[in-house]
């Protein structure tokens, strides 16, 4: 379905987003990988206006991306955050008006260095880039927390963090601004944090915008192939060398029953719709020294461990596209007699239009069973935060207690190796007494704080929620006895 028209003639924005898995000293034959990136954004056909990268970590290799893309794409920005960065990267074709760096309040634990969302300072990369035609299209580019264990003990600060970009998104929204939020969510159209940014937001999932019927979950059974093009699948596919359980990269009929489509494109409805959207960057590299195992197929290799999302977007609403979007998750019709103007039918139909996006498909708030699960999910993760608060403050003062106790055994040690041994426990228990004493007193108490403020907002959010729904219920009931009086 194609875009209303303005004046004939809409303007066209190519957007492009890609996990790029940039991590120096671990993301293998990264140089080669990263420069093939840039080298095909430069070459595309058609040419990208707007890309975002995450997991684009050293500045290096964003000198040489912009190197490469300077002549199609010839604004750019390397986003600085926490100790190694947030692997953020916004490129343009118009100028940038503004940016920023907005670092989420929960964002990982330090004592999980080894996964170091803690540590890169996750955030929104934002950006303001005001297009030839006038109009201002507020960029947020992201890469949320990822679960990491099966029982997800990150799901609260993953929700947070989609609740700070939600916020985001929707004042560029109300501003009357073009909002594009893209990257890596790692998440699932189900989940809590898809429902947050695409209702508080204001903004829909590009994919789902062109196809509105995709299921959220790839049926069992299905290929490779049909998760890519009809599912969106970017990441954990079996056509990924980083992914793949052989040595060669199987046929695209292979069954594919891990792919995720973790990797979107929002986009506001109000004043752009979906041309077309795909996942791409899945053909792979030639890579002569990777003969086979992880990440190698057959001297081919896989340009990262995600595909990338491409869309084409119309700076138009279309409200045909968000009424089917609106009536695949929420296939009740609204009652067309319930809205009919006294101006007359066309008018009855934009109304029927605004209504059924605006109550079905782009919900201006949560429902309150979603809004009482994010307060589960909350209260849970809360309560064990307090319980480590305690464990390790508890044991900071114990561990001061026991090294007291150790140098005045040293008095009474009878050996000069006993001793020693002494003293290298000592210190063994006064690092860690410290560390554990400085995330109980610092970390834990900012991170609880954190959460407590997550909690308000939410709270405040569900009394807003609440007062709309019962407004909104008093005016149907208005509506509807005033129409009853006109047809008697």
């Amino acid at each position: 379905m194609a875009p209303l028209s303005i004046n004939g003639d809409v303007p066209v924005v190519n957007v492009f987003s890609m996990n790029c898995w940039g991590l120096k000293y671990i993301a293998k034959n990264r140089v080669a990988r990263l420069n093939e990136i840039s080298l095909r954004i430069a070459r595309a056909v058609p040419a990208y206006d707007i890309v975002a990268l995450q997991e684009f970590w050293v500045y290096s290799d964003y000198v040489n991306l912009r190197h490469k893309t300077q002549n199609v794409l010839p604004y750019g920005k390397f986003y600085f955050s926490g100790a190694i960065g947030g692997g953020l990267v916004i490129l343009s074709k118009w100028p940038f008006e503004q940016s920023s760096m907005f670092r989420y309040p929960l964002n990982g634990r330090p004592t999980a260095f080894f996964r170091g969302d803690f540590y890169v300072g996750k955030g929104v990369a934002c950006a303001s880039i005001r297009h030839p035609g006038g109009k201002i299209i507020d960029v947020f580019n992201t890469h949320l927390h990822a679960p990491y264990e099966e029982k997800d003990t990150y799901l609260c600060h993953r929700t947070a963090q989609a609740w700070e970009i939600a916020k985001l998104l929707r004042g560029a929204v109300q501003k009357g601004h073009v909002a594009i939020g893209l990257g890596d969510f790692n998440m699932i159209p189900s989940s809590l944090a898809h429902r947050l940014i695409s209702t508080h937001g204001l903004v829909s999932d590009s994919w789902l915008s062109a196809y509105p019927d995709t299921p959220d979950v790839a049926p069992p059974g299905r290929s490779a192939q049909y998760n890519i093009e009809t599912m969106g699948v970017t990441c954990d596919s079996v056509l990924n060398t980083w992914r793949m359980h052989g040595l060669t990269l199987p046929p695209p009929e292979t069954n594919d029953p891990g792919g995720k489509r973790l990797d979107y494109i929002f986009h506001s409805p109000t004043n752009s719709s979906v041309r077309s959207v795909k996942v791409g960057m899945t053909e792979p590299m030639d890579m002569p020294s990777q003969t086979g195992g992880k990440g190698g197929a057959g001297r081919n290799c896989s340009l990262s461990d995600h595909f990338s999302i491409e869309v084409q977007l119309a700076l138009a609403p279309n409200y045909e596209q968000q009424r089917a979007l609106a009536d695949a998750k929420n296939p009740t019709p609204v009652s067309h007699e319930s809205l009919i103007d006294f101006a007359g039918p066309a008018r009855a139909r934009e109304a029927e239009m605004s209504h059924q996006i605006g109550e079905k498909g782009g919900e201006k708030y949560l429902p309150s069973d979603i809004i009482e699960e994010i307060f589960a999910v909350h209260k849970e993760y809360n309560d064990r935060e307090i319980k480590e608060k305690k464990w390790r403050i508890a044991h900071f003062f114990l561990s001061v207690i026991v090294l007291i106790l150790l140098h005045v055994a040293i008095w009474w040690s009878p050996h000069n190796g006993v001793a020693f041994l002494i003293m290298v426990l000592g210190w063994i228990i006064a690092v860690t007494g410290v560390l554990d004493g400085l995330i109980g007193f610092m970390f834990t108490g900012s991170e609880l704080r954190a959460l407590a403020e997550f909690a308000e907002e939410m709270k405040m959010y569900q009394h807003i929620a609440e007062m709309s729904s019962s407004d909104r219920k008093s005016q149907e009931d208005d509506g509807n006895e005033r129409i009853s009086i006109v047809y008697e």
